[in-house]
């Protein structure tokens, strides 16, 4: 019986990690996909996006279409912490984008370019409309796939359409 169950154990424990090796080979590859995209990229083709510079989230809203914002800012909550944590994007001037929570605006920018493990987003234009293709983790049948928001610039804003919802970030400093 003893071993018998330690045996079940053994094989509980194989199959979660050849699962999970398995999804880190195919974020690899997703990921190897997105760099693909940023070949060639120039920022010249993203007049109004500011680089290599943080954005902070001003809040994220239901919309009625795209772009379409119906107020008010919906409530966003992160983890149980008591501490606030805000929203930064990034977009580096060479394609790649890095999406990261900190306590402040000096926290977010020490933490820039800590993750080694590659981009969790690229930026791209298409025509005239510009797009930001992010690594979704755990699709509906398990592993990694790509979700496609649209990026829109406005006042000095940064409007990011995902589905029935839109982010809002604003830069937090000018150049």
């Amino acid at each position: 019986m003893v071993a018998q169950k330690t045996i079940t154990g053994f094989l509980i424990f194989m199959s979660f990690f050849s699962m999970f090796s398995c999804q880190s080979a195919e974020l690899k590859h997703v990921r190897n996909k997105l760099l693909k995209k940023t070949q060639g990229f120039e920022t010249a083709n993203f007049p109004l996006l500011y680089f290599d510079r943080l954005y902070i989230l001003e809040g994220t809203y239901i919309t009625k279409g795209k772009f379409n914002i119906v107020p008010p800012k919906l409530e966003m909550h992160r983890g149980s912490d008591q501490k606030k944590y805000e929203d930064y994007i990034i977009f580096n001037s060479n394609g790649t984008v890095e999406k990261l929570y900190a306590e402040n605006e000096k926290a977010a920018k020490q933490l820039l370019g800590k993750d080694t493990s590659g981009p969790n987003a690229i930026v791209y234009r298409k025509g005239d409309r510009f797009f930001m293709d992010a690594v979704q983790a755990f699709k509906m049948g398990g592993g990694y796939g790509i979700d496609r928001q649209e990026i829109k610039f406005e006042n000095n804003k940064l409007f990011i359409q995902d589905g029935a919802n839109c982010s809002v970030y604003l830069p937090v400093e000018k150049p």
